[in-house]
């Protein structure tokens, strides 16, 4: 326990100040997570595998105080696993990847933490001896954090069409892909219909996942207004009237 609490410390150091008096603290969801990466082993021969894909499912109210710096605390939560698998001799098959995301059956200062064994090429891998056999040989355990955020995975190819005005297609992987009016997004739409930051993609358990980012207008998918939906082959994204169209080539 001791050395528990020392990781999480480094970890997730500077966060209890900066959100100091809310209900839920950030080294709660990091003990959490490793509880979880703890409680879903697998052993293969020499070898204790481990998930490295997580989703951190928060009430509204406690996703509500983390979301202005999530994306900077999923990667913080990310490195305090990976650390807590390299003091265990844990096996990862990839660097770990942490999502927080809202669920309104979540209870306030509850955590829901699901997880997943995923491959560098961002496929699921079934958690069982004989489908970990096949990457026993050369598999080495993670400890490099350099080499590993060199070589982050690689995503499943996939596109999104932009059908609206002059059409062109933008390529997904492993980064989110951002959709909105503000320039600095990856898909620009110059219409003020469009939120500045409207949507986003990410991969999520090796699958595209689309998010409404609390858009003025809202995101749909095939017809339906949607907060977060995983994306099929030939889905057609609408937002605020402009459409896109996701491409997979699985």
């Amino acid at each position: 326990m001791e050395r528990l609490e020392a990781i999480v410390s480094r970890a997730i150091e500077g966060w209890s100040a900066r959100l100091f008096g809310a209900k839920l603290q950030p080294v709660q969801i990091a003990k959490r997570l490793i509880r979880t990466m703890e409680a879903h082993q697998t052993i293969s021969l020499s070898k204790t595998f481990v998930p490295n894909s997580y989703v951190v499912s928060l009430s509204a109210t406690d996703f509500a105080q983390f979301e202005q710096y999530r994306r900077s605390l999923e990667r913080d939560l990310a490195e305090a696993v990976l650390s807590a698998a390299r003091e265990r001799n844990f096996t990862l098959l990839d660097f770990p990847s942490v999502e927080i995301e809202r669920d309104d059956d979540v209870a306030p200062g509850d955590i829901r933490v699901s997880c997943a064994l995923v491959d560098a090429s961002g496929d699921e891998v079934e958690a069982d001896p004989k489908s970990l056999g096949a990457v026993e040989s050369g598999h080495t355990m993670v400890l490099d954090r350099e080499k590993l955020l060199r070589e982050r995975p690689r995503a499943p190819k996939a596109s999104v069409e932009v059908t609206s005005g002059e059409r062109s297609s933008v390529q997904l992987g492993p980064e989110p892909l951002l959709i909105g009016r503000d320039q600095q997004n990856d898909v620009v739409l110059d219409d003020p219909r469009v939120s500045r930051k409207h949507a986003e993609i990410r991969l999520r358990l090796g699958r595209y996942t689309l998010y409404d980012l609390q858009s003025t207008n809202g995101t749909y998918v095939n017809g339906r207004r949607v907060a977060e939906v995983v994306l099929n082959d030939g889905d057609r994204i609408s937002v605020a009237g402009l459409d896109l169209i996701f491409r997979s080539a699985d």
